[in-house]
This record gives structure tokens, C-alpha cells and sequence, in this order.
């Protein structure tokens, strides 16, 4: 079953990448001139939106094929979320908007999104710090293996 689907997708890679080429082509071919008024790129903007829907299709669908397939991992997942809420929430709380009404009338914000911009900052930031100190820590725990 894997190989198969691992041909699925070589396949479907190769149409793709065979697509994007001739697409690629056409654009060198007719210059800059020659799209004027082409639906050239919009077929070029199309074939990157069946691209991405299909990737977020199935990033969605093969981890609920797998979720179903071994149910033990349905609790890992619930916890990874709920450690991610509990992030969130201690991010939006601790962001504030810095911003007086000036600033955020120049801006055309409001305060409730500046908060919200905050919040995401932090919480982008205390990820990714997890992120790297899994990485080293994984590093350093392979020495010792």
C-alpha cells in the first residue's frame, strides 16, 4: 500500500513539475510583451492553487488515516493540543498593546489587534525556542547513545 502510494504521488509530482515547465517556457517565450493580456499566468497562479490545495488535503487526510489506524496516538495528539492552547492562552495574556490612539489611527488598528499581533509574536517565539532546544537537545542525546 505505501508503494503504491508513494508511486501515486511520484506521478503526480512529475505532472506537476512537467506543467510548471511548459508554463515556465511559454512565460521565456513570450516575454513580458506577450503576456499582456494572456491567460498564461493565470493558468500559471491555478496550477500553484490545485498545488497547495492538494498539499493541505492531504496533510490533513494522512495523519487522520494513521490517527485511525493506531488510536494510541488520538491521546499524544490531544495532549500536543491541549499544551498549545495552554501556550496561547499564557501568550494572550501576557501581550498588551503598546500603542497609544495616534499610533494605532496612523496604523488603522485597533487595540484588540495589537493585542492579538502580540500574543501571536510571543507565541511564535516560545515555539520556536522550543524548537531549537529539542534540536540540540536531541543532538547532545545522540552522543550518548
Amino acid at each position: 500500500m505505501d508503494k503504491t502510494i508513494l508511486t501515486i504521488f511520484k506521478i503526480i509530482s512529475i505532472i506537476f513539475i512537467a506543467l510548471a515547465i511548459i508554463l515556465q517556457i511559454v512565460v521565456l517565450v513570450k516575454g513580458e510583451e506577450g503576456l499582456v493580456g494572456s491567460n498564461v499566468l493565470n493558468n500559471y497562479i491555478l496550477l500553484g492553487y490545485i498545488a497547495i490545495g492538494l498539499t493541505a488535503f492531504f496533510a490533513i487526510l494522512f495523519p487522520v488515516i494513521f490517527m485511525i489506524q493506531n488510536p494510541k496516538n488520538i491521546l499524544k495528539l490531544l495532549g500536543g493540543i491541549v499544551v498549545l492552547v495552554i501556550i496561547g492562552f499564557i501568550c494572550y495574556s501576557v501581550a498588551h498593546n503598546t500603542f497609544n490612539l495616534e499610533q494605532l489611527e496612523t496604523l488603522k488598528t485597533t487595540a484588540v489587534t495589537s493585542k492579538w499581533v502580540g500574543a501571536s509574536l510571543y507565541f511564535t517565539y516560545i515555539i520556536g525556542g522550543l524548537a531549537v532546544i529539542s534540536i540540540i537537545f536531541s543532538g547532545i542525546s545522540s552522543f550518548f547513545k
